[in-house]
């Protein structure tokens, strides 16, 4: 699989974020918009290695299903998601730097807590490396 780098996004050429991404990271900051029925949110946050980081927006079905997976991991330590077909998305602001945040694509969009990959293993391992928060308080295993 093809991960784009979490630090690598916001410098992405702009014809190239017309296309979905498939990118990971750690899980962190989550919040739960679920008010309105009609429009369900899960906003999450994940980070790479050197402490890079990048919004997340789960809508619809994905936000349900996003925080039942999630809360299912609670309590093993820090939980890696890979993100596969996310969009990013940027919106312009005249008083500062652009925002920037990934976001489900619809139908397309998929996540995965913790699989079994090569790249999550390797990614894993160099958390456990270098990140004093992992380093303190573990991460979850490959499932």
């Amino acid at each position: 699989m093809d991960f784009k780098n979490i630090h690598a996004i916001p410098h992405m050429d702009h014809r190239d974020r017309n296309y979905p991404i498939d990118t990971m990271g750690v899980v962190f900051n989550t919040e739960a918009h679920f008010d309105d029925p009609a429009s369900p949110k899960m906003v999450f946050y994940i980070r790479d290695n050197i402490d890079s980081q990048i919004k997340c927006v789960a809508t619809g079905a994905h936000a349900y299903a996003f925080r039942d997976g999630l809360e299912n991991m609670k309590d093993r330590g820090q939980v890696i998601v890979v993100l596969k077909m996310w969009r990013v998305l940027k919106f312009l602001s005249y008083f500062g730097p652009p925002n920037l945040w990934l976001e489900t694509e619809g139908g397309l969009s998929d996540f995965r807590f913790n699989p079994r990959l090569l790249e999550v293993e390797e990614f894993r391992q160099s958390l456990l490396s270098s990140d004093p928060y992992v380093q303190r308080y573990g991460v979850v295993g490959l499932l």
